[in-house]
């Protein structure tokens, strides 16, 4: 009987302990604010007004990059180059050798130290040019038969580093699509590689967007991809932080959900077909509270309403930008017309 009694007594302490810890762990929870502007995580916003002419029109632009004074971006698979005034400098990929077509883009990394762009066609050719324009030579890419997507890449430490998607074919009836990331020299002779898998959050159902973005944190990379599921995204932070998942190692092989900045740990995803359903997630380690706002945050800088997709410019994620057109405008730039190009506002978040 007092068996019974004093396990009776265990079982009562534990379940009130938990209930006691869940208590504590819910009040202890950092605000999250479904509404939110620029000027909550910008430290500076810089509009750089695109110059328009006869050999430059562009609408909807993207993969934008820059290094110094030289901003690169992306319209219809051509990659131009602006200086941060916004002048035009020139059209990179103006035309294949003894082709007369122009280069169709499907990827490019700038190489700062040796002030090259190293473009990748869409039938895996490999283009290097100077930033003036000027073709130096071209490859190809590598060829695996295991490879089915060569995804995004980025120039890190004097390698080029990729995500690409692999078909194991070991079970040839039920063969899986594995995630790796891929270290290239400079002319894509690998030099390493490492299988990815989905960060623990804590939970089973996980989902992704598929295109993988590389990062850098303390000198490492690491990939990362938003979330889907954004209604756990505040969780999924709080149990990253918790199990110290975010300190990013030399063989880091975790897909994160996150991009870590200095103070911010940032995720957006840009819905271009419902722009409304787009989200923003911004949660601040120095003042543990987030922002997670349907649609994108206000720009209370420029009154251009709200920035749907609010992209990284630099690796380490300290540093974002946006672009607006038209009518989003007015308020800023009225002179500026539904033909000109677009204005690029540079984000420099708070330190």
């Amino acid at each position: 009987m007092r068996k019974s009694f004093n396990f009776l007594l265990i079982c009562l302490i534990v379940l009130y302990g938990r209930i006691g810890y869940q208590i504590i762990h819910h009040t202890d929870l950092p605000q999250c604010h479904s509404e939110g502007s620029l000027s909550d995580i910008a430290e500076e916003v810089i509009a750089i007004p695109l110059e328009t002419n006869e050999y430059c029109s562009l609408k909807n632009i993207k993969m934008i990059k820059r290094d110094r004074e030289d901003i690169f971006l992306v319209c219809n698979r051509q990659l131009y180059h602006f200086n941060s005034s916004g002048k035009f400098l020139g059209q990179i990929t103006t035309h294949r050798p003894r082709a007369g077509q122009p280069v169709e883009l499907a990827d490019y990394a700038v190489d700062p130290v040796h002030d090259r762009l190293i473009v990748i066609g869409t039938g895996h050719e490999v283009y290097y040019y100077d930033y003036d324009g000027q073709l130096l030579y071209q490859s190809i890419l590598p060829k695996d038969a295991s490879w089915k997507t060569f995804g995004h890449m980025a120039y890190h430490d004097n390698h080029l580093w990729a995500a690409i998607d692999l078909i194991n074919a070991e079970n040839k009836e039920t063969p899986t699509v594995e995630q790796w990331l891929y270290k290239f020299d400079l002319d894509f002779k690998e030099v390493g590689k490492r299988k990815l898998a989905t960060a623990d959050l804590g939970r089973i159902d996980i989902n992704h967007k598929t295109g993988l973005e590389i990062a850098v944190n303390n000198g490492h990379i690491y990939v990362q991809a938003p979330s889907l599921q954004p209604a756990h995204i505040l969780n999924d932070t709080l149990y990253l932080i918790s199990r110290n998942q975010l300190a990013i190692t030399e063989d880091y092989a975790k897909i994160l959900p996150l991009q870590i900045g200095t103070r911010f740990l940032v995720s957006t995803h840009y819905n271009p077909t419902l722009p409304e359903r787009s989200y923003t997630f911004c949660y601040d380690q120095q003042k543990t509270k987030a922002y997670h706002v349907q649609g994108g945050l206000e720009d209370n800088f420029y009154k251009t309403g709200k920035i749907p997709e609010l992209q990284s410019i630099d690796l380490q994620s300290n540093t974002y930008c946006y672009h607006k057109s038209g009518k989003e405008l007015a308020y800023s730039f009225p002179d500026r017309s539904d033909k000109d190009n677009p204005v690029l506002f540079i984000v420099k978040m708070k330190a």
